[in-house]
């Protein structure tokens, strides 16, 4: 089952996210496409919606309608696919004849595994094929059913996997990029940025924090401000897998799953500051109508994460510096100033992410648990 800047330790708050998903028509034994207009329209094919189903595991490519040559461009679509599944599969990355992808509904791969090409779907301007390994002829039936692309529905938990506390996953968002082909591309790096996030992350954060008072005014304030720098000290290949998809406002959300293990969750764990002898931290972003500079789900999931990140940072160690005065002045008047730094690097696991969205802003809460190889 999986994608992408700052508060404290637990905030017990929750919210909704959604998908729902079925099926595409018979496959044949030679290459074809499906039709555009009805497509593009409702009617998704059931791999598009979950390129994941059962014990299949299969891989999108997407391209650009048309080729350099003005020809519908399924050897590129299709290259991409099968570059996903060799990279997943660990096979070798072959370079096959652009006719022959075009062509053929099944290849064989040096490898002597073969490949099954889906017929192709267009969907706002972008060719996008699926390939996966040779499966049985009523798998491959069910991956080609025709179901409604689903709309996320964040308060209604529509699709499900938008409220599912699945711990090995990550939501990933791409929107509007200048190639809308790239934009599953861009949502499953989003996602390895987050990945690359809670791999291993050196936190830098200062925070003040001032407090008067004035007896003779009977008047208190206090003020707050951060400065803080979170980065990934890892840029490595996370082997992520499109499980689903949802669509808003036209963009194309995935549910990206990780390869590591997942964490059993226990009915009220978010409740806990501690969770089988780690620390649960909560993030968050966008409430109180915090908005980022770009105003992107994407930049407010990032966001999200390192704000945990920061906190899960103060866990560690914190430098506190500490001044106070006191003076008379027809009155009472008392200042005090702190200030905390944070230089630490943390890992963290996702356990859950929760997404809405308020006056057209998203709001964005995510449950990061300490490492077990916390450094």
């Amino acid at each position: 089952m999986l994608l992408l800047r700052m508060n404290s330790i637990m905030k017990f708050r929750l919210f909704s996210l959604a998908l729902s998903l079925t099926g595409l028509s018979l496959f044949s034994g030679c290459s074809s496409t499906l039709g555009l207009k009805k497509q593009e329209m409702t009617n998704a094919p059931h791999w598009f919606i979950k390129p994941v189903h059962k014990q299949t595991t299969g891989f999108i490519g997407a391209a650009a309608k048309y080729d350099s040559q003005g020809r519908v461009n399924i050897s590129g679509s299709r290259k991409a696919a099968l570059v996903k599944l060799q990279s997943h599969h660990q096979f070798a990355i072959t370079d096959i004849d652009a006719q022959q992808l075009a062509s053929s509904a099944k290849l064989e791969l040096p490898s002597g595994n073969a490949v099954r090409f889906m017929p192709e779907f267009f969907y706002q301007g972008v060719i996008y094929s699926y390939a996966t390994l040779e499966q049985d002829a009523f798998a491959l039936s069910q991956q080609q059913t025709l179901t409604t692309l689903p709309t996320c529905q964040f308060q209604k938990c529509n699709p499900t996997w938008l409220c599912d506390e699945q711990t090995n996953t990550i939501t990933g968002v791409s929107f509007y990029t200048s190639t809308p082909y790239q934009q599953l591309s861009m949502a499953q790096q989003n996602a390895s940025v987050i990945a690359d996030l809670l791999t291993r992350s050196q936190v830098r954060a200062t925070e003040f924090i001032s407090q008067s008072s004035d007896t003779r005014l009977n008047r208190q304030t206090t003020s707050f401000s951060q400065q803080s720098n979170v980065q990934a000290k890892t840029n490595q290949h996370h082997d992520i897998v499109l499980n689903e998809l949802c669509e808003y406002h036209g963009t194309l959300i995935g549910n990206f799953v990780l390869p590591e293990g997942a964490v059993e969750l226990q009915e009220n764990w978010q409740s806990h500051a501690v969770y089988q002898d780690r620390s649960l931290i909560q993030g968050s972003f966008g409430h109180g109508g915090t908005m980022s500079s770009d105003l992107l789900l994407s930049t407010a999931i990032e966001l999200a994460i390192k704000d945990a990140l920061i906190e899960l940072a103060k866990i560690k160690g914190v430098a506190i510096e500490n001044t106070s005065s006191l003076s008379f002045n027809s009155g009472f008047y008392f200042l005090s100033k702190s200030k905390m730094k944070v230089d630490e690097q943390v890992s963290g696991q996702l356990l859950d992410i929760k997404i809405s969205y308020q006056k057209d802003n998203p709001v964005v809460n995510v449950w990061v648990l300490e490492a077990n190889n916390q450094l």
